[in-house]
């Protein structure tokens, strides 16, 4: 059987080059991406983009590039980040080897580098039918060829038997085995969480993200500001000394500690060009949800400010400019983003894939093709987002791929080219449309509903300057 298989398997252990337009047919990546149990989907966000729990490991590695410290490449683990022990059925303690054992034998453990689950079983006291019957058991629940260093499991043993094993899931849910004979029932568990609206400030000195820590909260706040403003500001590019900003947004707390963000229902960011608005609203007649000003203008826009999260322009739209690899006067005919490795890059506008694979000096590269005779090409990948393919149509900002320096370039970055009736043209002049707005039936009811928000927005007070 299929448990039994996974079992066997266990324990056998800069510039570009712009590019022609390839055809169409080139082959895409049939990898199916898999859909992490305790990712929250943010307001807005695709089930096909990457998941929240990914894009806080990409980021937690672009701190540096954030506070303008330089571009260095930064990691992307893709291991499941570790999960927190689950829930103690009495007072623990720990035992000489630093394990903890709650009062009723429980003895919590975390999986280290080499770990296999039947071996993790075979050194708990079960024989080679033990270990397959309680693989069997756990199969709807545990696939024992993906546990990942730093997870947690527990073990209870009587009398030299194994009794029990609980292996954790995510942060709030476990799945608990207990023998019974010669047989294993299954019990899955799960913590209770508390959400609370919480508000932030703060005002930008040297970053955006330093900023957020500085307020008192996570720097996993800064991925949703940047996924929130992506339409109208580039946070590498367009944040300055002085910002200001103001969220109110769901903040979901285990034993008080926080587990994540949920909904941002209101936020302010002014920047250089002016004040930035938006408010949460659930359309009643189609139940989605979308960012609207004030006046109930759409957010969001047809085009993204920038393809990346974290990113500034190394090099710019230039047709005379000197490439830096080859020596010689060649047009560099779009945007290099200089990023860490890892970073992810976004689709800039709703379309579909046209290309996906090498091509020469452009290394990795996607082509999508959009509405209004537009095309967006991406290019130096280090890999493709997993479970796309040529002929795809994906969303706007749902992930396609992350940064690298394949093909001719001098480090990682990105090389963003747009075309137009078949001519490239500088990314940066494309003209740009926003989202409907709420529908004028619904208009009014918008407007009471924001109200309470805007006058919460309205008494917030950002800090003064520093010295």
């Amino acid at each position: 059987m299929f448990a039994g298989a996974l079992l066997s398997a266990a324990l056998a252990c800069g510039g570009p080059q712009p590019a022609e337009e390839p055809r169409d047919d080139a082959p895409a990546d049939e990898a199916s991406a898999r859909a992490r149990a305790d990712a929250p989907a943010l307001p807005g966000q695709r089930e096909d983009a990457a998941g929240e729990d990914e894009l806080g490991a990409v980021f937690d590695g672009l701190g540096a590039a954030l506070d303008g410290e330089g571009d260095e490449p930064g990691e992307v683990d893709e291991a499941d980040e570790a999960d927190e022990p689950g829930e103690a059925d009495e007072a623990d303690e720990a035992d000489e080897t630093g394990n903890v054992v709650s009062a009723d034998g429980w003895l919590d453990r975390q999986i280290e580098p080499g770990d296999r689950l039947a071996i993790i079983l075979r050194d708990a006291g079960l024989d080679t039918g033990g270990v397959q019957a309680l693989v069997d058991a756990l199969a709807p629940h545990v696939d024992p060829t993906r546990i990942q260093p730093g997870q947690r499991y527990r073990t209870r043993v009587e009398d030299g038997a194994l009794t029990g094993f609980e292996y954790t899931l995510g942060p709030t849910r476990s799945v608990r085995a207990t023998r019974q004979g010669d047989a294993w029932t299954l019990e899955e568990r799960t913590r209770e969480t508390e959400t609370r609206v919480t508000e932030i400030v703060g005002r930008v000195e040297r970053s955006l993200s330093a900023a957020v820590t500085a307020s008192g909260e996570s720097s996993a706040l800064v991925p949703l500001l940047v996924d929130l403003f992506a339409y109208d500001l580039n946070f590498y590019t367009d944040t300055r000394e002085g910002d200001t900003f103001k969220v109110i947004v769901e903040r979901e707390e285990l034993d008080g500690e926080l587990l994540r963000y949920g909904r941002v229902l209101a936020a302010e960011y002014v920047a250089y060009d002016g004040v930035h608005r938006m408010f949460s609203w659930v359309d009643p007649g189609t139940k989605n949800e979308g960012y609207y000003d004030e006046e109930g203008r759409g957010v969001a826009k047809t085009f993204l400010k920038s393809p990346l999260k974290f990113t500034r322009i190394s090099s710019g739209f230039n047709p005379k400019r000197m490439h830096p690899v080859l020596h010689r006067v060649k047009g560099h005919m779009g945007t290099d983003y200089a990023a860490p490795e890892g970073a992810p890059v976004w689709a800039a506008a709703d379309g579909t894939i046209t290309f996906r694979g090498k091509r020469g000096g452009a290394g990795n590269m996607v082509i999508m093709r959009h509405e209004g005779g537009l095309s967006t090409l991406y290019m130096h990948l280090s890999k493709f987002a997993r479970g796309q393919r040529v002929g795809q149509r994906v969303k706007q900002k749902t992930v396609i791929g992350y940064v690298g320096s394949t093909g001719l370039a001098t480090g990682p970055h990105l090389h963003f080219g747009v075309r137009k009736g078949g001519r490239y043209v500088d990314p940066q002049s494309v003209g740009n449309h926003r989202a409907g707005g709420v529908g004028k039936q619904h208009l009014a009811r918008y407007k009471r509903t924001i109200a309470p928000l805007v006058r919460q927005l309205d008494a917030l007070a950002v800090p003064a300057p520093e010295g």
